[in-house]
């Protein structure tokens, strides 16, 4: 954890790891993934108000993890089951807490568990770019980025989303969940 500001960094050891194992897959993209996955863990942990739990940390490693593991943007369930022989690694206990945030982190409206919820509000925090902070600071989002930037992820997202609606105008968005 590195200090910044009045908020402290994390940045667990664990992320880069097992990240270094889908280096293949993520390719160029690794760089991009990584800093999003730890902006989405720094915003929960500001929303939960605490270190979020070690399910929180396997949850943002794998939640878009299937975009390229398994090459779709309908990559819910290929990332949720990523998380399936990683918990040991991650000391995380609740296999389904972890399926939960994967699988509703696109929901649009609330979701009843607290860890679910501020897991889904974090990563609208950063695909938003802060623009929805649900109570982040603009200066917490700005130490964020600093230390986490962006690396082209919306250029990145912006592509392979309208790349997908063009194949798939039926289901253009198969990640959303009301």
């Amino acid at each position: 954890m590195r200090h910044h500001g009045l908020i402290t960094i994390l940045q667990p050891d664990i992320v880069d790891a097992t990240l270094a194992r889908y280096a293949d897959a993520l390719g160029d993209s690794a760089p991009v993934y990584r800093n999003h996955v730890l902006r989405g863990l720094n915003y929960q942990a500001l929303l939960l108000g605490h270190e979020p739990p070690a399910e929180s940390v396997l949850a943002w490693v794998v939640h878009d993890l299937g975009v390229w593991t398994a090459e779709t943007f309908d990559y819910l369930d290929p990332s949720a089951r990523l998380a399936d022989d990683l918990t040991a690694d991650f000391a995380a206990t609740d296999l389904d807490a972890v399926h939960r945030m994967v699988l509703e982190h696109h929901k649009v409206r609330s979701h009843p568990d607290r860890l679910t919820d501020t897991f889904r509000r974090a990563d609208l925090v950063d695909v938003s770019k802060g623009l929805i902070r649900h109570g982040i600071t603009r200066d917490d989002v700005r130490g964020i980025v600093e230390t986490f930037p962006y690396l082209g992820f919306h250029r990145w997202l912006a592509k392979g989303l309208s790349g997908y609606a063009a194949k798939h105008p039926a289901a253009p968005a198969p990640m959303l969940r009301w």
